[in-house]
């Protein structure tokens, strides 16, 4: 986000308690897109912003914020229990496990780690983001990721992968391959 969608974001936080139903719901999206891409940013605009008694539920992952910073952000390279989501029946933010895929939409970025909502759960999961075998900058378009880790999670690898991406590639190389069988195929009738 530039800084002109941030400064127009803070002052609908400001208005949060006079805003409709439906501006409470763009403000809500629009958090959580900025969460995308800098986590401990929205929740500083939410603290700075919105006033106390306004009658509005954050995006699950501003609401952790603080807690991710305190429990994961510090220490990512070594092996941290689970915490419970407070609010959120059943939920964890938790590390990732050994031998475990995770996918996922990116619902949060910091300096260190890139939080994941693993669909099968509802969990947050922290993934370090310098163990991930690809560096990439999300541009909140982003659907899903399917982060895994075939051996150690906590200090080894993660493998991303887009399957969006990879089904865009597919399609691709399916194509390239029937041009070729075609061609191949035409050749043999030329001989």
């Amino acid at each position: 986000m530039n800084k002109e969608q941030i400064n127009e974001l803070a002052r609908r936080l400001e208005n949060a308690h006079r805003l409709t139903p439906a501006e409470q719901a763009a403000l809500y999206r629009d958090l959580e897109r900025y969460a995308k891409v800098d986590l401990y940013g929205a929740d500083r605009l939410v603290k700075d912003h919105m006033r106390k008694d306004a009658d509005f539920r954050l995006p699950s992952i501003v609401a952790a914020a603080n807690r991710i910073a305190k429990h994961f952000e510090e220490r990512i390279r070594e092996a941290r229990r689970p915490i419970e989501m407070y609010g959120e029946r059943d939920r964890q933010i938790r590390q990732p496990e050994d031998g475990r895929e995770y996918r996922g939409p990116v619902v949060g970025t910091t300096p260190n780690c890139l939080i994941q909502l693993d669909r099968d759960t509802g969990d947050f999961i922290v993934h370090a983001r310098n163990s991930l075998n690809r560096s990439f900058e999300l541009t909140g378009q982003e659907e899903s990721l399917s982060i895994s880790y075939p051996f150690k999670a906590v200090g080894g690898v993660g493998l991303v992968r887009d399957p969006a991406r990879d089904k865009e590639m597919g399609v691709g190389l399916e194509h390239a391959h029937s041009r070729t069988h075609e061609h191949n195929h035409g050749m043999e009738y030329s001989r």
